[in-house]
């Protein structure tokens, strides 16, 4: 697993962006934004509840990208391993200890007023933020697995995520 000071250092901005990548770019524009050290590494084309939306891995950098209606980038995965570190006001957000990471969204949500959401697996959230906060395994221990997400789909995570994205811990 990276160490923070090896990882890639991105800024979460909710609804906007996440680190180069910003909510509705086109498959080849997340691709261009990567880097040319970002091949794809899983493409897959799939029906998620009401929703057809594609998949595209980029297991080198640690991220997922889903694409939604118009193939427009809807929702971010950040990998424990091997993904960035992502912030928001200071705070990190990948691979944090999953009780640490709810009590700060928590107290974050209450502070600015947003509303705190807990999905159908329990993972809390914030559809005001676009970001739901999961759980991964490294190893023996778990830690927090962001998802970052355009508001309809933060509302309706079951529906619009994948179940391979719940399926993994």
């Amino acid at each position: 697993m990276k160490t923070d000071s090896e990882r890639e250092q991105w800024l979460f901005v909710p609804h906007v962006s996440v680190g180069p990548l910003h909510f509705g770019m086109a498959p080849d524009e997340v691709s261009a934004a990567l880097g040319s050290n970002a091949p794809v590494s899983r493409l897959v084309q799939r029906s998620s509840g009401n929703y057809e939306l594609v998949e595209a891995q980029f297991t080198e950098l640690g991220v997922t990208a889903y694409y939604g209606t118009g193939q427009a980038l809807a929702c971010i995965a950040v990998d424990v391993l091997s993904g960035p570190q992502v912030t928001l006001d200071g705070a990190s957000l990948v691979a944090r200890v999953p009780s640490e990471a709810e009590d700060w969204l928590c107290k974050h949500t209450e502070v600015h007023e947003l509303d705190l959401i807990y999905t159908h697996a329990a993972d809390p959230g914030s559809g005001d933020l676009g970001l739901i906060l999961r759980a991964q395994r490294a190893g023996d221990i778990v830690l927090s697995r962001p998802l970052f997400l355009i508001r309809e789909w933060a509302e309706n995570s079951w529906d619009c995520i994948p179940g391979e994205e719940w399926s993994r811990f």
